[in-house]
């Protein structure tokens, strides 16, 4: 024993060290138990919560079907079936919206007819402007399947729409591009653009909105395939521009300025497709859209066509 130690007193501190750690050892396990805890449910209500999200959006989707279908015999009316499918939109449903528009806005699949009157039990049961922002949101979703039949059924119905009215085509697709989209998504696209043009008026204005959407999807693909077929149809109708005197163009939601340079640089990146089909099939429909540009006609300046160029850039 040390000189000056009481007797019992290392006995005592080595005890209370024990202990003491014992306390430390005993709070920090309480204190993950209870973390554990909280996190359990913490992750029990998240997951309640996404189930009750789940559950009221399906119940949502539901009755928006029930204003698409309604149970009695009659038609539903055009307000009510747009409403149901935007609503279908808007509930992570857009590739059922789709799928529901094909019937709803197609009267005659292989265009053989005209198109009837409205009202008329053949003709389309939803307007064009709503089938559009159907076609729009679908576009935007995240669902392939969904992109792909609102490109099919953009293309299909191309010829029913007009290049110069910004509400019958999706904005998705109006002055900006997303390159995301499968091939066949981007083909018909660029078809039905190209196909609505040239079923319209041959007219300065509907040169000038083709060109701004095509060059659109040239700025914002980094395909070469894409590039050379897209360069491929401004090469078209850059001549007829350079005619009309157009320098410059208002380009893409941030009304971007795009110039007769800038048309110029991308219809020199013209190339045939290496797909021997898709590039008859771009030759054909570039030799088409050339043979329209050279007949547009020059047209004055109008409140109209104003409010639409306007429109084409917001």
């Amino acid at each position: 024993m040390l000189r000056g130690q009481l007797p019992g007193t290392g006995d005592s501190s080595r005890l209370a060290a024990v202990l003491t750690y014992i306390g430390v050892l005993v709070t920090a396990s309480v204190a993950l138990i209870g973390y554990s805890i909280n996190l359990q449910t913490e992750r029990r209500l998240g997951n309640e919560q996404d189930e009750q999200q789940r559950q009221l959006r399906l119940d949502a989707a539901m009755r928006a079907g029930q204003l698409i279908s309604p149970r009695d015999s009659g038609s539903a009316h055009p307000a009510a079936l747009a409403s149901g499918l935007l609503a279908l939109t808007k509930l992570d449903q857009a590739e059922l919206a789709v799928v529901l528009l094909v019937d709803l806005w197609s009267f005659d699949p292989d265009g053989s007819q005209p198109e009837p009157p409205s009202g008329d039990e053949r003709s389309p049961r939803v307007s064009h402007e709503t089938a559009i922002l159907v076609i729009d949101e679908a576009l935007r979703s995240a669902s392939t399947s969904a992109r792909l039949v609102a490109a099919e059924l953009l293309c299909r119905n191309a010829t029913r729409l007009h290049t110069c009215n910004s509400l019958h085509w999706p904005r998705a697709v109006d002055g900006c591009w997303d390159p995301t989209f499968s091939p066949k998504t981007k083909l018909l696209i660029v078809e039905a653009l190209v196909r609505m043009t040239m079923s319209g008026p041959a007219e300065e204005g509907a040169l000038r909105s083709v060109a701004v959407r095509l060059y659109a999807i040239w700025d914002g693909d980094p395909t070469p395939e894409v590039k050379g077929c897209i360069g491929k149809f401004i090469g078209k109708i850059i001549g007829r521009l350079d005619d009309f005197g157009v320098k410059q163009f208002v380009h893409g939601p941030k009304m971007e300025m795009v110039t007769i340079e800038s048309l110029q640089a991308a219809a020199r990146t013209a190339a045939d497709n290496p797909d021997d089909y898709l590039a008859k099939l771009s030759n054909e429909l570039g030799d088409a859209l050339s043979e329209w540009a050279t007949s547009c006609q020059a047209q004055p300046a109008r409140a109209g066509a104003l409010a639409t160029a306007a429109a084409l850039t917001q």
